[in-house]
């Protein structure tokens, strides 16, 4: 006997209903199995920090008492010599396993100015460097150069392109009327390190502006660089500080170096009480005078493999870009008597940022 159209109906309403049903616990029951009972949907997404969290332990520095190490000086003054270190050292404080921090994706930054001559090795500093290409983006900042700069870097950007980089691109800008000195002595010269220094930031802050999507790290580094370790980025992304700088050095024939970016130290007692003496007006910048604090080198004697500072330079400097995208910059004005790249860290440290540095990783300066 054939089914009234009412009966269909009535049936097919609730076979839909039942699907309806069998969907909604297959869902809920999904989100269990991934998320738990809180439904805080975090399925299918990589855990980026299980292996990529360090810890400083007690159990690393009494593991390290067998090692020679330097004294720290309670100032650095005028000494910017760095002892060399032992292999079986320089391992103990630096080793990672190959596949640690590698799943990041991280923008290299460079601001350049008349750096044509430094591109060639710059391109072969990012070839070397052990991290997945995918995962790296770049971005030059060309600034007012009087040679073949901008040009040497548009053909660098094509061929960094072929090395498989999520992306590569130029940006150029023109501050002539800021700062412009091809004079080694004038651009050094500490009574126009305000200026000087005022228009890097301002440089960086464009280039930072135009350049960062949708990267987690921004690693800065100079053109110049003449080498730099292959698991560079691994080692920065470890230490998991918003900020980290590492060591640059100029390499001696001595086998160890000397400073090279003094930037990167640490305030002691005497070095803040003469800054409470100063106008607020006044900028304190090392490398000119006798310094009492602690150059970031000359902290390795504390056998930690990344140690508390107050100022960076930006020789190689990472920060997480959740930072910069809340509103750390570089000033471009005096921030607590600093700016630039010691500017960053103050103005980072006032925002409740961490700041590291690592005395056991180097970087070289031509």
């Amino acid at each position: 006997m054939p089914l009234s159209r009412s009966t269909r109906k009535r049936r097919m309403l609730t076979v839909f209903m039942l699907m309806i049903s069998c969907s909604l616990f297959s869902l809920k029951t999904y989100r269990y199995l991934t998320t738990g009972p809180n439904n805080r949907s975090t399925a299918m997404v990589p855990d980026k920090t299980v292996q990529c969290e360090y810890h400083q332990t007690e159990a690393l520095m009494n593991n390290a008492s067998h090692l020679e190490l330097p004294p720290v000086p309670k100032y650095s003054l005028r000494n910017d010599r760095v002892e060399p270190l032992s292999l079986e050292v320089t391992r103990f404080f630096t080793r990672l396993t190959r596949s640690v921090c590698r799943d990041f994706l991280v923008l290299i930054i460079s601001p350049i100015h008349n750096s044509e001559g430094d591109l060639e090795n710059y391109v072969k500093l990012i070839y070397s460097l052990d991290y997945p290409r995918h995962q790296l983006s770049l971005a030059f900042g060309e600034d007012n150069s009087h040679d073949g700069t901008l040009v040497k870097a548009r053909s660098v950007v094509e061929k960094l392109k072929t090395m498989g980089l999520r992306r590569a691109e130029v940006f150029h800008f023109n501050f002539s009327d800021d700062w412009d000195s091809d004079s080694w002595m004038k651009e050094h010269a500490y009574s126009n390190q305000l200026k000087r220094r005022s228009h890097l930031a301002r440089a960086r802050n464009l280039l930072l502006k135009s350049a960062l999507k949708d990267e987690e790290y921004v690693l800065w580094i100079d053109s110049d660089i003449k080498s730099i370790p292959p698991d560079l980025i691994q080692q920065m992304v470890y230490v998991r500080g918003d900020v980290v700088t590492a060591s640059c050095l100029v390499a001696d024939n001595g086998g160890g170096g000397r400073i090279y970016d003094k930037n990167s130290w640490r305030e002691t007692e005497l070095s803040r009480k003469r800054q409470e003496s100063l106008p607020l007006d006044e900028l304190v910048v090392e490398g000119y005078f006798p310094s009492v604090r602690q150059y970031l080198p000359h902290l390795r004697g504390e056998g930690r493999r990344c140690v508390p500072v107050d100022g960076v330079g930006g020789c190689a400097l990472m920060i997480k870009a959740e930072c910069h995208r809340k509103g750390l910059i570089f000033p471009e004005t005096l921030f607590e008597r600093h700016i630039e790249t010691e500017g960053l860290a103050k103005m980072a440290k006032h925002m409740g940022y961490s700041v590291y540095g690592l005395p056991f990783v180097n970087v070289f300066h031509s």
